[in-house]
């Protein structure tokens, strides 16, 4: 299973484009693991418990988001190097080009995607 033909112009680009948004994260999820510590070390002004709770629950969560986008990055990366890129996960069939400039690190096509976002 092969991607959609890319050119190396086109490698090129997604190549630069997932690095901008690997770099992007990288910097927001150690802004947010500063922020963390920052709760955790000092006390802040809220007047009650359950809102500090709150925040960190709201900076975890998060954290976690841009972890997993992370990791999706990384993915469509080494898809890129192995010649899986652009190749739906789910039916195999090419992902539109439209769609990974997009979204670079997407795993499925449109029509699967819709699929697997209906399931409960």
């Amino acid at each position: 299973m092969t991607g959609p033909r890319l050119g190396g112009d086109t490698i090129a680009e997604f190549r630069r484009c997932l690095g901008e948004a690997r770099g992007r994260l990288l910097r927001t999820v150690a802004v947010t693991d500063e922020e963390l510590e920052g709760l955790s070390a000092h006390e802040l002004e809220f007047s009650e418990e359950a809102a500090r709770r709150a925040v960190a629950q709201f900076l975890s969560g998060l954290e976690s988001r841009e972890r997993h986008e992370l990791d999706e990055i990384q993915a469509a990366m080494a898809r890129l190097e192995t010649g899986g890129f652009g190749v739906c996960a789910a039916c195999g069939a090419p992902i539109a080009l439209s769609r990974l400039r997009a979204l670079p690190w997407a795993r499925h096509c449109v029509g699967c995607q819709a699929r697997e976002e209906r399931r409960p």
